[in-house]
């Protein structure tokens, strides 16, 4: 596994492109909802980084964080994405 340096540095949101640590930080400073706080971490309205960025929500809620779960989660969405892509590619 990464080390906590690493995690912090992951993209954490492509649409957004926010790391770990932006989005943390973004976390700490806002009073609102997640589905607001979350539109200022992606910029956007899509789902794609939703598990990742709703535990790290939670985390922050309860002032513990877990980078190990969030940078599993973090590849969990690129290893499905890469899988999409590999079969969207099979197609042809």
């Amino acid at each position: 596994m990464p080390d906590k340096q690493e995690i912090l540095a992951m993209e954490i949101c492509e649409c957004g492109q926010k790391n770990v640590a932006q989005a943390i930080d973004i976390f700490q400073n806002t009073a609102l909802p997640y589905k607001k706080a979350k539109k200022l971490v992606t910029e956007c309205n899509k789902s794609c980084c939703r598990a990742a960025l709703m535990k790290l929500y939670d985390m922050n809620q309860y002032g513990r964080y877990d980078y190990d779960e969030i940078a599993y989660l973090i590849q969990q969405r690129h290893d499905r994405l890469q899988r999409l892509i590999d079969e969207g590619d099979g197609d042809e």
